[in-house]
């Protein structure tokens, strides 16, 4: 199987629509989280520790992906 590498329209929507489904995961996790604060009145660690892996995910692999791109093209 032979995969074509994506042009810039296609990794423009695909860039977007990530960013979109990470924007909504946030909001709603951070919802839920003062949700069950006032519900419950205790700090909502299950929420609060998948945003946290979440942005270490995101922030993580931005850094590698961004050194990775940087170091590529100055080798060349």
């Amino acid at each position: 199987m032979k995969f074509n590498k994506a042009d810039e329209m296609e990794m423009t929507i695909s860039y977007k629509s990530a960013r979109l489904a990470y924007v909504f995961v946030t909001i709603s996790l951070i919802v839920w989280m003062i949700v069950d604060f006032v519900q419950n009145g205790k700090f909502p660690f299950i929420q609060f520790t998948i945003i946290a892996i979440q942005n270490i995910i995101f922030f993580g692999s931005k850094i590698y992906l961004t050194k990775k791109m940087t170091s590529d093209s100055n080798e060349k």
